[in-house]
């Protein structure tokens, strides 16, 4: 009974599969006939019968010749019965094409694009039951090993064996049906030979895992085994069959170890079983251009091989097999020895206009490869000290690659970018996170004496000159984009040399001269280059000039390692002179940059590192010498920029220039009145305003370039803001807790003469520098300038009522009130004010300050009448209005005569 119930089952399940055949099997007699009619109505010379009127095109085809009928052409007439309705629209003709242009033309890749994704939804509405019956068939023989299971009707080998042989079977039929009827899309059998063999392999991977994991009938090795056997199964029919097929044994094929589960002695040879996998997909590209399956295969590939490093190390396999897919996505696909892949770069498609279109599938393939193993190789090399070493070289090797494998290569130039990027940064992350081999480094520096010491920062500069010595080489073989490759060159070794020395402190355990020879030895490299490229590079020499700036800071890199502070602001001050220079004898603008760089470091190391605090307690000469150097220095190029145009250049120089000497003088101000009046410390009111000095003359000098404008103008104003701020802050303490007329003591004592003491320090040089950029600076908005100018103006006030009271009270500035001789100063100062306001305004003929003037001796009058007529007594009352009556005849004369001159050069013109 039992017996009888597995043979229905077997029959209900054969039933679809007879039918299908038996139906193709009809259609394909019917097509017989109907030739063998129109042969008959050709001989005889009469019409063939028709039991109903066809088509046009269909009539086309009744009298086509049979000679020209084969088994793969099928007449549309022969698409009638089940299948109406089923099959997708026929294609427009195409203009026809020369046949000798049309075979060496490759046929374009199948890739996931959007109008493939479209045309997939198309296929599915127009053909759904293909898609359904292959379904239904994976599903039958899933079930059918589930039914054995819960009725308990065969025995565990016997359900494993009906499910493997109804999974032959449906592939059986499959294959059969496509060698004897065909499976392109005119054929009426189409799609069948794919839903069957797919249904199939799909049934022979279930029972294969239902004999390892259900039933334990196989061990890990065997059912290994099959599954592999049923992959390259599943790709070998899809070679012939399509895309699906293939897709389905790639993914198979990775699956299977993981599905199979169990322990292997040997698990470094799964990264070669993978590696073949991905192989095997990117060959099957080359061969049938089915893009995706690419995509697939490698897609499949770089997890599969992550999961394996993690759970059974081996790094130095995992390197080499993130390296090899690199490789073969660069050949494989276009199936030739040295790749060659044309049409726009990957960084081309944000180029304005896109002037090459889109890059081309195989481009992007290997732009997702590089990314991939790039990504992997970096986290490699944090993972340990061999496994950085590992990294260095696979990166070295992907780098190689790009630059000298695939020079003819032009759409995969781009890529270069990313192994050379991993490459510069690997070193600074190990040295930031404290790992192998930065931390084995840095532990000798507290290990005994005699331990030896890694060279290791030696070797990792070795690999980044080899880097910039490939990319010179590609710069010089014809690329697409030599200067870029130049830039390149000039980039990769200078920029670990300096990530080195800032992230792994090499000259401690190397020793400065060691390290810095090093350097100089690559900086050595980079003038080799420059004049190796000097016959090639046209007017503008922008590869030489580039190996020269790379040289420049090299050997500033070198300089900073040996010399004292004093010596390396000196160095970096001749390397900015040198830079000019040479860009005025060869005309190099480049080496502008290398100017602006020297004038903004020298300015840094002035301001901040070593710095003020530096500056105010190195020996004299020291001080004197660090900062006349870096002045000189900047005009010195200024000078050499004469006859040149370099903006820029000049503006950072001369900006630089006039910071310095302003710190200069306030530095040499405070040393010195802090030598003559000893214990004043710092916190005394001109401490405060040459420190204001200072972060004004800085923030002057960034409001000097925003006149350059560009992307930094921003930056700039940014810059000035804190700087002017800070500036501020420290004046406003100078003028409340410091302020010697709120709280005259030992710190807040005023040194100094009457009138030449150091309230000169304290406000009036503030006030002047306020006052230059408020009038000088005419490039800034007309407010910003004005109220410049206002504070310069209310400051200058604050220093001269500061003076007056301290020329008539000394130390005792402090005391509440005024003295007569005091108020009476006052009064004077207002009307000379006044009368120099009105003087100047009828020198410039300035109605704005010939106002101001009046306003002045309005506030005077009003401070006689209110102030001056109860505070003062005796005679200086009577020579204060005295004062006062002469001299507003004499400005009220002066101001009608110019109030009328005025008048009159408006009438005239004048």
């Amino acid at each position: 009974m039992e017996g009888l119930l597995v043979l229905l089952a077997i029959a209900a399940l054969a039933a679809p599969v007879l039918l299908i055949v038996f139906m193709v099997w009809t259609m394909q007699l019917s097509r017989r006939v109907r030739d063998l009619e129109g042969l008959v109505a050709r001989i005889g010379h009469v019409p063939a019968p028709s039991p109903e009127p066809a088509p046009p095109a269909a009539q086309a085809a009744a009298i086509a010749p049979p000679a020209t009928t084969t088994s793969a052409e099928v007449e549309p007439e022969a698409q009638a019965g089940p299948w109406v309705g089923a099959k997708p629209v026929a294609p427009q003709p195409t203009p026809p094409q020369n046949s000798s242009e049309t075979a060496a033309m490759p046929p374009r890749a199948v890739v996931l694009r959007a109008d493939k994704l479209a045309a997939l939804g198309d296929w599915l509405k127009a053909n759904w039951i293909y898609a359904v019956s292959a379904v239904s068939l994976a599903f039958a023989g899933l079930f059918l090993v589930q039914y054995g299971i819960e009725t308990g009707l065969l025995t565990p080998a016997a359900r494993v064996a009906v499910a493997l042989l109804f999974g032959a079977a449906l592939v059986a039929g499959g294959e059969y049906i496509r060698r004897r009827w065909g499976d392109r899309d005119e054929a009426v059998t189409a799609y069948l030979p794919s839903v069957f063999s797919g249904a199939g392999i799909v049934t022979l991977f279930g029972g294969v895992l239902a004999a390892l994991h259900l039933y334990g009938l196989v061990g890990p090795g065997m059912g290994f085994a099959g599954l592999v056997a049923v992959a390259a199964l599943a790709v070998g029919l899809g070679w012939y069959s399509g895309p699906l097929l293939a897709a389905l044994g790639i993914a198979g094929a990775y699956g299977a170890p993981f599905l199979t589960g169990g322990e292997s002695n040997h698990p470094e040879l799964f990264y070669g079983y993978f590696a073949l996998v991905a192989v095997t997909g990117l060959a099957i590209d080359a061969g049938r251009r089915w893009g995706w399956v690419s995509l697939l295969a490698l897609a499949g590939a770089y997890p599969a091989v992550t999961l394996l490093w993690l759970g059974a190390d081996w790094p130095e396999l995992y390197a080499l097999v993130l390296t090899g897919l690199v490789l073969a996505a660069m050949a494989i696909p276009t199936f030739t020895l040295a790749p060659a892949q044309g049409g726009a770069a990957l960084v081309e498609s944000v180029f304005k206009g896109r002037p090459r279109g889109w890059p081309e599938f195989p481009t992007r393939l290997v732009a997702g490869s590089m990314a991939a193993s790039v990504a992997g190789l970096f986290v490699l090399g944090l993972s340990g000290a061999g496994e950085f070493w590992l990294a260095l070289i696979a990166l070295t090797a992907l780098f190689f690659a790009i630059a000298v494998w695939a020079d003819r290569a032009q759409a995969l130039e781009d890529l270069a970018i990313l192994p050379g990027l991993a490459l510069t940064a690997l070193p600074v992350v190990v040295a930031a996170a404290w790992v192998d081999p930065y931390r084995a480094f840095d532990l000798v520096r507290g290990a005994e004496e005699g331990t030896p010491v890694p060279a290791t920062p030696y070797l990792i500069l070795a690999f980044a000159l080899a880097v910039s010595l490939m990319a010179a080489w590609r710069s010089r073989r014809g690329a697409r984009w030599p200067v870029a490759w130049g830039a390149g060159a000039a980039l990769v070794a200078p920029l670990v040399a300096g990530g080195i020395e800032f992230g792994w402190q090499p000259a401690d355990l190397l020793g400065a001269y060691g390290w810095a020879l090093a350097v100089i030895g690559v900086a050595a490299a980079m003038v080799a280059l420059a004049l190796a490229f000097a016959r090639d590079d046209g007017e503008s020499r922008p590869r030489v000039a580039g190996f020269a700036l790379a040289a420049l800071a090299l050997i500033a890199l070198a300089l900073a390692v040996v010399f004292t502070k004093t010596a390396l602001t000196l160095s970096f001050a001749v390397l900015a002179v040198a830079a000019a220079a040479l860009d005025r004898r060869f005309t190099l603008r480049p080496l502008s940059v290398a100017v602006q760089v020297g004038a903004i470091g020298l300015t840094y190391r002035l301001l901040i590192d070593p710095g003020l605090g530096w500056a105010f307690d190195a020996p004299w000469w020291e001080m004197l010498l660090a900062f006349a150097g870096p002045l000189a220095a900047t005009f010195a190029a200024l000078w050499l920029y004469r006859p040149l145009t370099r903006p820029a250049a000049t503006a950072v120089a001369e900006s630089a220039g006039w910071t310095i000497a302003a710190v200069f003088a306030s530095v040499v101000t405070i040393r010195l009145v802090d030598d003559f009046t000893p214990g004043t410390g710092t916190e005394s009111h001109w401490f405060t305003g040459l420190l204001a000095v200072i972060w004004f003359a800085a923030a002057a000098n960034q409001l000097w370039r925003v006149r350059l404008g560009g992307w930094l103008a921003k930056l700039r104003w940014a810059l000035a803001s804190v700087y002017g701020v800070i500036g501020l802050f420290v004046l406003a303490v100078g003028l409340t807790f410091l302020n010697p007329a709120v709280d005259y003591s030992t710190d807040t004592a005023v040194h100094g003469w009457p009138l030449l003491n150091t309230l000169i320090l304290g406000y009036l040089l503030p006030a002047l520098v306020l006052l230059a950029v408020g009038l000088r600076f005419t490039f800034l908005p007309r407010k910003f300038r004005l109220a410049l100018t206002g504070g310069g103006l209310a400051l200058a006030v604050v220093w001269l009522v500061l003076a007056i009271r301290h020329f008539w009270r000394g130390a005792e500035m402090d005391m509440a009130g005024f003295s007569q001789p005091e108020l009476y100063t006052y009064t004077m100062v207002l009307l000379i004010a006044g009368a120099g306001l009105l003087y100047q305004a009828i020198a410039r003929r300035s109605d704005l300050l010939r106002k101001a003037a009046m306003a002045v001796i309005g506030l005077t009058v009003a401070k006689v009448f209110l102030v001056d007529i109860s505070g003062l007594v005796g005679l200086l009352r009577v020579f204060s209005f005295l004062a006062l009556g002469l001299a507003l005849a004499g400005l009220a004369f002066l101001n009608r005569w110019a109030a009328s001159r005025m008048e009159e050069g408006e009438e005239t013109g004048d």
